[in-house]
């Protein structure tokens, strides 16, 4: 069973049988990846601080038999969500996540797309209330740019259609 170190961006959280929750993350070496982390629901688990949405994260994954991936290891290099945080930024994170779930497939490395994936969640912390919906849309545009469907938002909206 090998094991993969990467960086990583904690974008989703589901929970799974009684104590294991199903994380979905952006790396920096293997792109989107969907990964169960075991027993991080327990009370004494020491991964789950570590594993919060909105974290950039030191992750060791390890692959089994048939391709499902595992968090053994984690370790949160900060949240990417400032302290002094509102509902609407708690709302447009949510949004730029959900965004990049539905745009990406499991796995594809993309430097650039990382790079830029980074960078805006960082930057949203500075964005103006009400400012909201512009960064978002900024960021599907710069999103899908990146992955090749051209800078302008709306002409990719006429393409992919209900998919944005």
């Amino acid at each position: 069973m090998p094991a993969y170190q990467t960086d990583a961006i904690i974008l989703k959280r589901e929970d799974a049988f009684e104590a294991d929750r199903i994380y979905h993350i952006y790396t920096r070496d293997f792109g989107k990846v969907r990964a169960l982390a075991t027993g991080v629901r327990k009370i004494n688990a020491k991964l789950s601080g570590h594993l919060e949405p909105f974290n950039l994260a030191w992750v060791e994954l390890m692959s089994k038999k048939g391709g499902n991936m595992f968090i053994t290891t984690a370790l949160s290099e900060g949240p990417l969500l400032t302290a002094d945080v509102s509902p609407n930024r708690i709302a447009l994170f949510t949004k730029m996540a959900e965004f990049s779930m539905m745009m990406l497939k499991e796995p594809q490395k993309d430097e650039a797309l990382w790079n830029y994936m980074l960078d805006n969640f960082l930057a949203a912390n500075r964005v103006e209330p009400g400012g909201g919906d512009e960064f978002l849309n900024k960021y599907k545009s710069g999103f899908l740019k990146i992955m090749g469907f051209g800078d302008n938002f709306e002409e990719a909206r006429y393409y992919l259609g209900d998919f944005l």
